[in-house]
């Protein structure tokens, strides 16, 4: 895990906390989370106290980020018709990396290379 907190991605994590006044740490995990089972195992918590980061696109290409408990999934229908659209597209890993500047399975909801939605 050697070098992981000087990589640009934890970096501008911990540029947007510091901004935004959040205290705390990054905590570097051992173990493998690209998923909200796996992160809240290393953890040592419920699936329902992790936030999964999910990334959608909207119809003129935006992304549109959308927060949710590990435990639950988005009803992209739901979300779609609140917002007034037929439907949200679905994105590929370029996509996520292009638009936020990290990786699927590791997106944090602040420190984006873009804004986001």
């Amino acid at each position: 895990m050697d070098g992981v907190l000087e990589k640009a991605a934890v970096k501008r994590v911990a540029a947007a906390l510091q901004e935004h006044g959040c205290a705390g740490q990054i905590k570097v995990l051992s173990d493998s989370a690209r998923t909200a089972a796996e992160a809240a195992a290393a953890l040592g918590i419920e699936v329902g106290q992790i936030a999964s980061s999910l990334i959608f696109k909207l119809p003129d290409g935006s992304p549109l980020l959308i927060i949710t408990s590990g435990r639950h999934r988005v009803d992209t229908d739901l979300v779609a018709s609140n917002l007034g659209i037929e439907k949200l597209g679905r994105v590929d890993a370029d996509y996520v990396k292009e638009q936020s500047g990290f990786s699927i399975g590791g997106v944090a909801p602040i420190g984006w290379v873009s804004p986001a939605t």
